[in-house]
């Protein structure tokens, strides 16, 4: 060790927790109630004061396998970057917990940010939600469900490469079946898992894009991957949002995979993905 290195001073543990306390001001693991059973979130504050505006957020992962931590990059960079608090929703997953209590997880949670979130220094008055996947299509479920309580005002749906049509009949489906990340046969065994048997797959919370009234609904930011095949989804739901009057800006990102959001260390439009994001957050949250 040389002379230089010894006058730095900090420890590898101090510099490493110091970076992270630049990029976030606090990370707090909470727990509520939700239909009699504990519901975790994780709430990240960003530097400066409040009251912050608040991302509600919901996890990818066909339902099954996502969790708090497999989208914690995500939330820490729209926490850095947007300059708003991110509730994170570790909603119940199947095949212990099937649909409906996905959904009834983050209308609770929404719920709870409503009423608890001023004394936390959040600002419900000014909330969007987002996804990624099957958290994309769940962003799109709470909007629909918000609509209807007066208690609620979310101005705002970021939706990623979401699933939006649990009958999986669009060309998208047939075309990128197999080869191109998530397959046909991934995407039935994560729907297979969560949709009893008897429950009709066009249930507009399962299937957002199938619900028969989507005006009022708040602006959308609408990202799909070119090879995906949860594309055309996507891509309908754009229409029907547009067909709405609702205001929806769509990018669509060539040549890109399902999920790309989440590597950008290995993809400029991963990068630049985040990005518009963020600038979409910032956009709506501080008109």
């Amino acid at each position: 060790m040389t002379a230089n290195q010894q006058d730095f001073g900090p420890t590898v543990e101090g510099a490493r927790t110091a970076l992270r306390d630049v990029l976030v001001v606090s990370v707090r693991d909470l727990s509520i109630q939700s239909h009699g059973r504990p519901l975790p979130l994780r709430l990240y504050t960003p530097a400066g004061p409040g009251p912050f505006a608040v991302l509600m957020f919901f996890h990818g992962g066909g339902w099954v396998t996502g969790d708090l931590d497999t989208h914690d990059g995500f939330c820490r960079v729209m926490c850095e970057w947007a300059g708003c608090a991110v509730v994170a929703v570790d909603y119940a997953r199947p095949p212990e917990h099937v649909f409906p209590a996905a959904v009834d997880d983050c209308c609770a949670a929404t719920e709870w940010v409503v009423e608890h979130g001023p004394a936390m220094g959040l600002d419900p008055s000014r909330m969007a939600v987002a996804g990624g996947g099957s958290g994309g299509g769940l962003a799109a479920v709470i909007c629909q469900w918000a609509r209807e309580h007066s208690r609620l005002s979310i101005i705002f749906q970021l939706l990623l490469y979401p699933l939006l049509d649990c009958l999986a009949q669009h060309p998208s489906h047939r075309e990128f079946a197999e080869g191109f990340g998530l397959t046909g046969k991934m995407l039935e065994w994560y729907i297979n898992h969560y949709v009893p048997k008897g429950v009709s797959r066009d249930d507009p919370r399962l299937s957002p894009l199938r619900h028969n009234h989507l005006r009022g609904l708040p602006p959308a930011l609408i990202i799909t991957s070119e090879q995906d095949v949860l594309r055309d989804e996507g891509r309908e739901y754009v229409r029907r949002l547009t067909e709405a009057d609702v205001p929806v800006q769509h990018k669509e990102y060539p040549g890109m995979l399902h999920g790309f959001i989440n590597y950008p260390a290995d993809s400029d439009d991963a990068k630049q993905a985040l990005l518009l994001c963020a600038q979409s957050l910032q956009r709506h949250f501080h008109p």
